[in-house]
C-alpha cells in the first residue's frame, strides 16, 4: 500500500510539472521537455502486458488532451511501454531490480541513467517524427530529437535525485 500511494504522490506531481510549468516554458522550436515519461519508469517491474500499454495509452492520450496534439503522446508512450520489458532486461543486470518493491532504489543510479537514456530516446524519436510527419528536414528533426532528449534526461535525473534521495535514518 505504501508503494502505490507513494507512485501515485509521483505520478500527480510529474503530471503537474508536465502541464503546468514544462508546457509553458519555450525554449525554442528545438527542445520539448517531456518529464511526465518518468511515470513508466516508475512503474514496477513485474508489470507487463495489456495492463502496461493501456497504463501508457491513457497517460499519452492524458498530454495529448492538455497539448492539443493528435495522438503523438500516446503513440510514443505506448511504444515505449511496449519496449520497457526488453529494454530492462537489456540495461540492467539481475542486481539492479529490486523484485521485493520493484521501484527504483537510490544506489542503482548507474543502470537508472543509462535505461532513462534509451528510453527518452526512443519516445523523443517517435514524438518529433511524428509531429514532422516527414523525413524531408531530416537534420533538424535530429537536433530536435538530440536537444530534447538531453534537456529531458537532465529533468528527470534532477526528479531522481530530488524525489529519490535516500533518508538517513
Amino acid at each position: 500500500m505504501n508503494n502505490a500511494r507513494n507512485y501515485l504522490i509521483h505520478l500527480l506531481l510529474l503530471c503537474f510539472i508536465q502541464i503546468v510549468v514544462l508546457d509553458n516554458i519555450h525554449l525554442g522550436s528545438y527542445v520539448h521537455v517531456n518529464i511526465y515519461i518518468m511515470a513508466l519508469f516508475l512503474l514496477p517491474y513485474r508489470m507487463k502486458g495489456i495492463s502496461l500499454l493501456l497504463y501508457a495509452l491513457g497517460l499519452g492520450l492524458l498530454m495529448d488532451l492538455m497539448d492539443n496534439t493528435t495522438g503523438i503522446h500516446a503513440a510514443a508512450s505506448t511504444l515505449v511501454a511496449y519496449v520497457r520489458p526488453r529494454l530492462l532486461q537489456l540495461t540492467s543486470g539481475r542486481e539492479a531490480m529490486d523484485e521485493a518493491r520493484g521501484f527504483i532504489r537510490q544506489a542503482d543510479f548507474a543502470w537508472f541513467f543509462k535505461y532513462a537514456f534509451f528510453s527518452i530516446l526512443l519516445f523523443n524519436t517517435v514524438l518529433i517524427f511524428a509531429e514532422a510527419f516527414t523525413f524531408s528536414n531530416l537534420f533538424i528533426s535530429c537536433l530536435r530529437i538530440l536537444f530534447s532528449t538531453l534537456i529531458s534526461l537532465l529533468c528527470v535525473v534532477l526528479y531522481y535525485f530530488i524525489g529519490f534521495r535516500k533518508v538517513k535514518e
